[in-house]
């Protein structure tokens, strides 16, 4: 199940770095959808990564960041993993956070955190 996860994350990832943002919101959870649009969803990452000179040219889900157990925020039952999935650049590195959880028998994320520490 964690590599199923891993590879959920880094899918949504690459929708990130196609600018698809209709496909990278389909990957939320039902509240996360509440809370975000798909163009809200744009313009956050655009946002972000506006002081570089172009897009985001490939996301890489950094396993050497993944928690099966955290603290904040706070761990549900249904929760799999959290990931950081690195966002690059030519002249930047960003970042999102998420939490992938497993609702029936599919993975959806329930928590977004953007940029890098």
């Amino acid at each position: 199940m964690i590599a199923q996860a891993i590879a959920f994350a880094q899918q949504f990832g690459e929708a990130l770095v196609q600018a698809d943002y209709n496909t990278a919101y389909a990957y939320l959870s039902p509240n996360l959808q509440q809370a975000y649009s798909t163009q809200s969803l744009q313009q956050t990452v655009e946002t972000m990564i506006a002081y570089g000179s172009g897009p985001i040219l490939r996301a890489i889900a950094m396993t050497d960041c993944l928690l099966t157990e955290w603290q904040y925020p706070p761990m549900e039952p249904q929760d799999v993993l959290w990931l950081y999935i690195s966002l690059e650049g030519q002249d930047f590195m960003e970042a999102v956070a998420v939490i992938v959880r497993q609702q029936e028998e599919k993975f959806t994320l329930r928590w977004l955190e953007w940029g890098r520490p």
